[in-house]
């Protein structure tokens, strides 16, 4: 089975992950366990993988109104300046994407209302590589009431390096009309990995449609909302734009819902068991990548918390906004994954903010050894909201003989 595919799960809800997975099958990459009878399970890391990637408003437009205890924007308001970030593991542990192994580049494509993840860059697939166009920085200077309409923004487009190479992309959301219509950016990225051919023939194989994609290239997609509406349509009044009546008034400022945030895992508290001995020994609260010693057989367990008021409240138009019958309250719920490149764990996921789960040290399914390779073994945690929130932990142990 070709293992060009590392990411399984960045969607915010299933029907984007099923339009997600079926753009991807479109390129002839095969999934599912026809390909291979001895497919790994899905919580258990035996090759590079991305788990989750996570934005991040690095540069509002307004600091004095983003609240001291809470976690980060990932809704974006255009012109702030948004950071990426993947979080990339391999059987040995973190993968470091500031490392040569790791180049990645960014597509951006327009989603239109209610389209599923890759249903943009999908749509548009083939596409040279050279000629594909690079996004401009959005600013206000292009804002002109006079104009017939909103800035254009190219769909797609490769976005412009940011000058680093620390594996993450900072790039600046747009401000364009599909967005005032409820449509999100989709961003792909292609990198090479280890031991894979260079990231532009992985990106020639995937803009071409190619029926195989190569073994090793590392593919991600993931939505980046700009938002919310309310404000990108006060916006557009602020600066004199005429909108359509289908969009509605104008709303006023106390009804413009907080933008979507990222959930915080703000504690990771740890408890060694060992059934042998009858003992528990609490190491307390540990930070991410801490590095533990354990004896195998021995338990860790594990006890996390996201902060209630992390959980946010946001409107939900009734019946999809058909027939104006306005909108209701929802509030977020927790899922969370977690992976291991060794041993068993009790659970492979979790839905409540305050999660608990138990990693034994014993050789567990499809594992090759009684110890893990090196002696090493890493536990990763992924939380997300059910919108576009996210976060992660990972812990590393030294499993003793």
């Amino acid at each position: 089975m070709p293992r060009a595919l590392r990411l399984h799960d960045l969607g915010p809800s299933d029907s984007a992950r099923r339009a997600w997975l079926a753009g991807l099958l479109s390129l002839g990459t095969c999934l599912g366990v026809a390909c291979a009878p001895d497919l790994p399970v899905s919580q258990r890391i035996a090759s590079p993988r991305i788990l989750a990637l996570r934005s991040d408003v690095i540069t509002p437009l307004f600091p004095g109104d983003e609240p001291a205890d809470a976690g980060t924007r990932c809704e974006a308001l255009p012109f702030e300046k948004v950071r990426v970030t993947p979080f990339m593991v391999e059987p040995t542990g973190i993968l470091d994407i500031a490392g040569p192994d790791f180049d990645p580049m960014w597509i951006a494509c327009q989603l239109g209302p209610g389209q599923g993840l890759f249903a943009c860059l999908r749509a548009a697939v083939p596409i040279d590589l050279d000629t594909l166009e690079e996004c401009p920085v959005p600013s206000f200077a292009d804002l002109d009431p006079n104009a017939p309409g909103l800035p254009e923004y190219p769909s797609p487009c490769r976005l412009p390096d940011d000058g680093s190479d620390d594996g993450r992309i900072d790039f600046v959301a747009p401000f364009a009309a599909n967005l005032l219509l409820g449509g999100d950016l989709e961003l792909t990225m292609i990198s090479q990995g280890p031991g894979s051919p260079s990231t532009r023939e992985c990106a020639e194989a995937m803009l071409s449609k190619a029926a195989d994609l190569p073994n090793e290239c590392i593919y991600a997609v993931a939505r980046v909302s700009v938002g919310p509406i309310e404000k990108l349509l006060s916006f557009a009044g602020m600066f004199g734009f005429e909108l359509p009546p289908e969009l509605g008034e104008v709303p006023d400022p106390e009804d413009i819902p907080d933008g979507d945030r990222n959930p915080r895992i703000t504690s990771f508290r740890v408890t060694i068991l060992d059934p042998e001995a009858e003992e528990e020994t609490e190491l307390g609260e540990l930070p991410r990548g801490a590095v533990i010693q354990v004896k195998r057989g021995q338990t860790i367990e594990i006890d996390t918390e996201t902060p209630a008021h992390d959980l946010q409240t946001y409107p939900v138009p009734i019946n999809n906004g058909v027939g104006g019958m306005g909108s209701e309250l929802q509030t977020e719920r927790i899922d969370g994954s977690w992976y291991r490149t060794w041993g068993r764990l009790l659970s492979g996921g979790s839905d409540d903010r305050e999660a608990f789960n138990q990693w034994t040290m014993r050789k567990g399914e499809q594992d090759a050894d009684e110890l893990p390779p090196d002696g090493r073994a890493t536990l990763f945690y992924v939380l997300r909201d059910s919108r576009l929130g996210v976060d992660w932990w990972w812990l590393e142990v030294e499993v003793e003989p």
